[in-house]
């Protein structure tokens, strides 16, 4: 797997040269320190930020074409409002866990990525899209603010989740949070068909876990819509793992579609 490194980033600013001359007869007087520093200011040119470094969706601006010249295997940017979850979203062709202990630049990371399974399109087509990320050693992973919709004031309060795609924004609507089996839902349920589907929302809504939040309003769930889950396993030594869903309710550019089989 070739490693990818950061771009270098250049600010150049314009240098500011100042000439001390005691001249009485032209009137020549010492720019003050301030003076001299706002021109250094607004002469200087801006940084740029593209990039990973540099990207966020909360402007709205994910350039793709950056993104993947440091990593072509970035195929999305997924974006929580007022968390620190705002990162590229992977898929290797490796392996479903090679972003498991690889960061988002190839390279060798406890944290870890977001990452996607061979299992699941990049397109965001299937019917439940698994993402995968960790809290990190210090807290500092791709998700580690994941647990805070736990809380269920902070589920309340916090609705919306955007997944940037090249060319697309998918806006979902978080509806579930809730503790699981550590297990692999992709290999526990076939959601290419519609029993698989139907199997998983059963099993969703027959959970009695009185820490389950669950928003109202999404009672009717079909295997039609489209969903994500994002998972973390716990780092409390149990086998359990924590999983936030959510549903899409708005497609930018209305490519997302599928046939679902019988």
């Amino acid at each position: 797997m070739k490693k990818y490194s950061r771009r270098t980033r250049k600010c150049i600013g314009n240098a500011v040269l100042f000439l001390s001359v005691a001249c009485a007869l032209a009137g020549c007087g010492r720019k003050n320190e301030t003076a001299l520093q706002e021109e250094t200011e607004d002469n200087a040119e801006p940084v740029q930020t593209t990039g990973i470094a540099g990207e966020s969706g909360a402007d709205g601006q994910i350039d793709f074409a950056a993104l993947q010249e440091e990593n072509p295997e970035i195929f999305a940017w997924i974006y929580i409002p007022e968390t620190e979850i705002d990162c590229p979203v992977l898929q290797s062709m490796q392996g479903d866990d090679f972003y498991e202990n690889h960061d988002a630049y190839g390279q060798e990371d406890d944290n870890g990525a977001a990452y996607i399974e061979l299992a699941n399109q990049a397109s965001m087509c299937d019917f439940n899209t698994v993402i995968h990320g960790k809290t990190g050693k210090e807290g500092n992973g791709s998700f580690a603010e994941l647990y805070r919709f736990a809380d269920p004031d902070y589920f309340d309060r916090h609705e919306s989740l955007y997944l940037y795609l090249d060319g697309n924004v998918l806006t979902y609507e978080i509806f579930a949070a809730y503790e699981r089996e550590n297990t692999s839902l992709l290999r526990s349920y076939d959601f290419t068909y519609i029993e698989g589907c139907e199997q998983f929302l059963n099993d969703l809504y027959s959970v009695r876990d009185m820490t389950m939040n669950l928003r109202e309003g999404w009672e009717g769930v079909t295997p039609y819509h489209f969903l994500i889950t994002l998972t973390i396993q716990k780092e409390d030594g149990s086998d359990r793992q924590f999983v936030v869903l959510a549903i899409l309710t708005q497609d930018a550019a209305g490519t997302i579609d599928r046939i679902v089989a019988e």
